[in-house]
């Protein structure tokens, strides 16, 4: 008698489990993936970093182009689209152990491990020319993009946020130089305070 009471409370138990262990999987994809387009986090880029040994990294910040125009012009559900696209050309142009990470909005940034600035160049450019060859299709429509890069250093031990920062600022020298391209974070160019108008497309 108590075998056969004992059973279905030992089944029951056994889904609810099951339940918690599925529920707890999903809060932690949620919280280390982007809902959008399925790359990492912020928060999962940062722990990624601290992870690091002693190597020597780098920091590519990418941003599409144009791209509030584009969500004007053809919608959100275009704008969406664009977005998954590049991410996922960013991620399947990386290398297994290196990171991608959307930060918000049309900004991506990709973490390159064991590796130098002239091969962050080298990746960021590719990328580039990855994102100009496929286009979004819209209701069969072909939609071209565009994207920028900076690239900067993360030396061993280094700080992330500020190696993003040399990239971005990087970045803005690409935006500025007419976008579709890829700059490497120059002191002597790059140090000074970014205008007002850095935000721009």
């Amino acid at each position: 008698m108590a075998v056969m009471i004992s059973a279905p409370i030992a089944f029951f138990i056994g889904q609810r489990m099951l339940e918690v262990h599925e529920l707890a999987a999903k809060l932690e994809h949620a919280v280390y993936h982007d809902l959008l387009t399925g790359v990492c986090t912020r928060a999962r880029f940062h722990e990624r970093v601290a992870e690091l040994g002693d190597e020597s990294s780098v920091v590519i910040v990418a941003d599409i182009d144009h791209f509030k125009g584009f969500n004007d012009q053809y919608g959100h559900h275009a704008g969406d689209l664009a977005l998954r696209q590049f991410a996922a050309i960013l991620a399947e142009n990386c290398r297994a152990d290196d990171i991608v990470a959307r930060f918000g909005g049309e900004e991506f940034v990709v973490l390159l491990c064991d590796s130098t600035l002239s091969d962050g160049l080298v990746a960021a450019e590719r990328l580039g020319r990855r994102v100009r060859q496929k286009p979004v299709f819209v209701d069969q429509k072909a939609l071209s993009l565009t994207a920028s890069f900076g690239v900067a250093a993360l030396p061993p031990g280094g700080n992330a946020e500020a190696a993003i920062q040399q990239a971005d600022r990087a970045l803005y020298h690409a935006k500025h130089e007419g976008r579709d391209r890829a700059y490497v974070y120059d002191p002597a160019r790059d140090a000074g305070p970014l205008p007002t108008n850095a935000a721009a497309e």
